[in-house]
C-alpha cells in the first residue's frame, strides 16, 4: 500500500488528474464566465477582467504547488506564492475583509520558505531532533491560532459563528503546516492531513460533494507525500 501511495504522489498522470479535478470543480461551480464588474465598480475596465478565468487558473496553480511540494521540489513554493497572491486578491474582492491579513501572512511565510529551501539539499527533507521539533510546533501552534482568531474575528465583523470558528481552525492548521514547510520538515504533513479532514467534514456538512472529491484527493496526496518525505530522511539504500 505504501508503494502505491508514493507512486500516487510522484505520478505525472495524477498531477494531471488533480489539476483536472480542481479546475473542473471550479468550472462546474459557475466561476468561469464571471467578470470583475460583478463584484466591484472601479470603472468600465472591470467588465473586461475575466475574474472567473483567473480564479480557475489559480485553483490549478494551487494543485500544482501541492504536488511539487509533495515531491520535495522547490518549484512548489514558487507556484504557491503566486497562488497565495492571487487568492488573497480574489478573496478580498469577494468580500473577505480578513484576506489582506491572512494572505499577507501566508505570502511572507512562503517567501521565507523559498529562501530557506535554497539552502537545503534538493529532494531531501531537513531533519531535526523530536524535542526541537516539539518546541517549534508549540510556538507555531500558539502563534497560528492567535493570528487566525484575530483575523477572522475582524473578518466576521466581531461576530463569530460556527462557520467562523471552523474557518479559524482550518486557517490555523494550514498556517502551522506552511510554517513547518519553511523549516522543510516532514511533520507538516500531519497537519495537512488534519486540515484536509476538517475541510472534508466541512464539505460534507455543506453538501458540497464536488469539494468532497477534491479533499479526498488531497488526503491521499498528503499520505503519499508523507511517505516520500519520510523516506527522503533515510540513506538511499533504505528508502
Amino acid at each position: 500500500m505504501k508503494q502505491y501511495l508514493k507512486k500516487f504522489a510522484e505520478s505525472v498522470y495524477f498531477d494531471l488528474l488533480g489539476v483536472t479535478l480542481v479546475v473542473g470543480i471550479a468550472i462546474y461551480s459557475g466561476y468561469l464566465n464571471t467578470r470583475l464588474d460583478k463584484f466591484v465598480d472601479w470603472g468600465p475596465w472591470t467588465a473586461l477582467v475575466p475574474l472567473g478565468l483567473i480564479s480557475v487558473v489559480n485553483v490549478g496553480l494551487s494543485m500544482v504547488s501541492t504536488r511539487f511540494t509533495g515531491r520535495i521540489n522547490r518549484l512548489g513554493n514558487l507556484f504557491g506564492i503566486v497562488n497565495v497572491a492571487l487568492s488573497g486578491a480574489i478573496d478580498y474582492i469577494l468580500g473577505n475583509k480578513a484576506a489582506p491579513i491572512t494572505y499577507l501572512f501566508t505570502f511572507l511565510v512562503y517567501s521565507v520558505a523559498i529562501k530557506q529551501w535554497k539552502k537545503s539539499q534538493e529532494g531531501k527533507a531537513n531533519t531535526m531532533s523530536k524535542e526541537r521539533q516539539m518546541v517549534w510546533i508549540a510556538i507555531f501552534t500558539v502563534g497560528s491560532f492567535g493570528v487566525s482568531f484575530l483575523a477572522n474575528f475582524y473578518g466576521y465583523n466581531y461576530n463569530m459563528n460556527l462557520l467562523a470558528y471552523v474557518t479559524t481552525v482550518a486557517f490555523a492548521l494550514s498556517l502551522i503546516a506552511n510554517l513547518l514547510n519553511t523549516l522543510k520538515l516532514t511533520t507538516q504533513y500531519h497537519f495537512w492531513l488534519i486540515y484536509n479532514f476538517v475541510q472534508l467534514a466541512k464539505a460534507f456538512v455543506q453538501g458540497n460533494f464536488a469539494n468532497v472529491g477534491k479533499y479526498i484527493f488531497y488526503i491521499i496526496n498528503s499520505i503519499g507525500a508523507l511517505f516520500l518525505w519520510n523516506d527522503s530522511e533515510k540513506p538511499s539504500e533504505e528508502a
